[in-house]
């Protein structure tokens, strides 16, 4: 088994690479931690050498352990903590110069195939190679770590798949494409037009920039040819682990003449507003308020999932366990309760600031999907809020079919809303990376984001169309400059 610690001056960064790498995890071959942040609220930036020290020990029984860090001071940190362990568990790990996104997702993927250390580590190290190779930045790439073709004999047997995926093979399928066939002695390549690629690896698969519609080649040659052919289709028909619109082999690919547009009456959806006043009743009850609201909102997020994963399935359900999972974060406990002694205030606005101080550094942060990540923070917020103030929200009644209007709608809101007559969403911010928009997808119903302050200027019960196809709302009359 291989460890990978992933050392980070921002452990909200290092959070969302580990949320990634988890995609790809095979946690037999592959086990993965953050050793990132410092224990100051004020100032929580930063890299500690003790914790990535009890990051080490933690992976002890690793055959390897792999340190990928982020910036100058975290590699100053993690070569600190090699003096601080054992000797001989100190020759087992290897600090990693590799991309920290691009450099995880590479090390997971070859180690959850069970690949040797020198494996995965020149895998890491070819990590940036297909980002540059697209964006012709690929020069400074010396012609041994560029894949070479392999040569095969008249023996060599080959199969051929068109892809249907809509992604092409993008980082997962390419990630369980070789995962399945690193398993086969014979020599494996993939093909796409006139490029060519080890079938083992996933950083080379990456760079036959396969797409949608384009038909790849597999070429065997060896004593498991046959199987790793038979093991190639049979992925290939689950379309690389993707779940696609064309569920066989027998569907055609086509053009869609046009994308309809849905009509219904506006319906602005009530903002939220601090439900209750509440006062000081001490430390020990407040950090017991705060205790028991995050605990009922744990039980009922995942008996929520659970309930998800049979009508939209596990994607779906994931989102909301994956919630209930980070209100099980210590820091998270621990800034709460800090906030409650230290400062004498009660449990609804201790809450509500370490949330929005939460929500704030999500959105600073560059990626687009992570930064979305905000939204399901507030949501979170929102939902705890209202457990401590024991309000409940009314269910929404329409008799015809409505566009919901609103600024934000964090996941849980948007489940709230799920009516029948609701045939639309139009949100002034959001983001089309939120899960939000994810679940409306998945649930048939349309949605906007980023339309601007002006839907607030729409009357109520006003007409309303809206199109994904031209990602426009329009109304009857137009609305005042």
């Amino acid at each position: 088994m291989i460890g990978l610690i992933i050392v980070s001056h921002s452990k909200l960064l290092a959070d969302g690479v580990l949320q990634l790498a988890e995609q790809i995890q095979n946690k037999q071959h592959c086990q993965i931690i953050t050793a990132a942040g410092v224990d100051d609220d004020t100032h929580p930036i930063g890299t500690d050498a003790v914790k990535v020290m009890e990051a080490i020990e933690t992976l002890a029984d690793a055959t390897a352990i792999i340190l990928l860090m982020d910036l100058g001071s975290a590699l100053l940190s993690a070569e600190t903590a090699l003096d601080l362990i054992d000797a001989e568990l100190a020759k087992k790990v290897h600090l990693c110069s590799a991309p920290l996104v691009e450099g995880a997702i590479a090390i997971t993927a070859s180690a959850s195939t069970g690949a040797s250390i020198d494996t995965i580590l020149n895998e890491a190290r070819q990590a940036l190679y297909p980002k540059q190779q697209q964006l012709n930045e690929a020069n400074d790439i010396t012609e041994k770590e560029t894949p070479a073709p392999s040569s095969f004999s008249e023996k060599a047997m080959m199969t051929e798949w068109l892809v249907q995926n809509p992604s092409g093979l993008h980082i997962r399928p390419a990630a369980k494409l070789a995962t399945l066939l690193s398993g086969f002695k014979a020599k494996l390549e993939l093909q796409n037009n006139e490029k060519r690629a080890d079938a083992k690896s996933m950083n080379q698969i990456a760079l036959l920039q396969v797409h949608q519609g384009d038909k790849i080649r597999l070429i065997a040659e060896g004593v498991d040819s046959q199987e790793a052919i038979d093991a190639f289709n049979q992925l290939a028909q689950q379309h690389f682990g993707d779940n696609i619109s064309t569920s066989n082999a027998n569907s055609l690919i086509g053009k869609a003449a046009y994308v309809p547009s849905v009509t219904g009456f506006a319906y602005h959806i009530p903002e939220n507003s601090k439900l209750c006043t509440f006062s000081y009743q001490g430390s020990k009850h407040e950090l017991e308020t705060a205790t028991q609201a995050i605990k009922r909102l744990q039980r009922q997020l995942n008996i929520l999932a659970d309930s998800l994963a049979e009508t939209y399935g596990k994607e779906i359900a994931n989102i909301f366990h994956g919630h209930s999972v980070l209100l099980d974060d210590d820091d998270l406990i621990d800034s709460i309760k800090q906030k409650i002694e230290h400062e004498s205030i009660t449990a609804y606005d201790a809450i509500s600031q370490v949330f929005s101080e939460i929500s704030e550094q999500y959105q600073q942060l560059d990626d687009d999907y992570l930064q979305a990540r905000f939204i399901d923070i507030d949501d979170l917020k929102n939902q705890l809020l209202m457990s401590i103030s024991s309000a409940s929200s009314s269910p929404l009644v329409l008799s015809e079919p409505t566009i919901l209007l609103t600024h934000h709608l964090g996941p849980s809101e948007l489940l709230h809303y799920n009516n029948a007559n609701v045939v639309g969403i139009a949100l002034a911010q959001g983001s089309p990376y939120s899960h939000t928009c994810i679940i409306a997808t998945k649930m048939g119903i349309p949605i906007l984001v980023n339309l601007g302050e002006k839907i607030d200027e729409i009357p109520e019960n006003a007409k309303l169309t809206l199109s994904v196809a031209t990602e426009t709302l329009t109304i009857e009359a137009p609305i005042s400059a």
